[in-house]
């Protein structure tokens, strides 16, 4: 008998839910996941200007990363974020690569890693060995 009750309230609610208007569902999921979007400021190296944006979603981190190549020495420049899982085990990156003086890049891509924000920047030589490498910033 007590099953039969609460799979009754069960049906009930279920169609209370199913019955809203789309726009009171809409909405609320809206306010559920409202979202803000960041500024990030890559480590200064030699030959990268580097900046971007990112915003925590429900889906994950969407990252925005552009990188010019400023100096003609430099083969090619990037700028690269890493998001991390709690453990700091597990990671994916998203990131831009310049090659050739005066080239920008952008990229945009959701990484599924929520729980730390890492970022840094990079220069390679012509036969894609690293040149320089920045400190790495823990944006969080």
């Amino acid at each position: 008998m007590l099953r039969r009750i609460s799979l009754i309230a069960a049906s009930v609610a279920m169609l209370a839910i199913s019955a809203l208007p789309a726009s009171a569902a809409t909405a609320q999921s809206t306010a559920t996941q409202a979202t803000t979007t960041h500024k990030i400021t890559f480590p200064a190296l030699r030959g990268v200007k580097a900046w971007g944006t990112y915003t925590k979603t429900s889906k994950g981190v969407k990252l925005y990363v552009c990188d010019e190549d400023t100096v003609k020495g430099v083969y090619a420049s990037g700028a690269v974020a890493l998001a991390y899982n709690t453990g700091w085990k597990l990671h994916t990156n998203g990131g831009a690569v310049a090659v050739g003086y005066g080239q920008t890049v952008c990229r945009s891509v959701l990484v599924h890693y929520t729980t730390h924000l890492m970022v840094y920047t990079a220069t390679w030589t012509s036969t894609g060995r690293v040149a320089t490498r920045s400190p790495n910033k823990v944006l969080y």
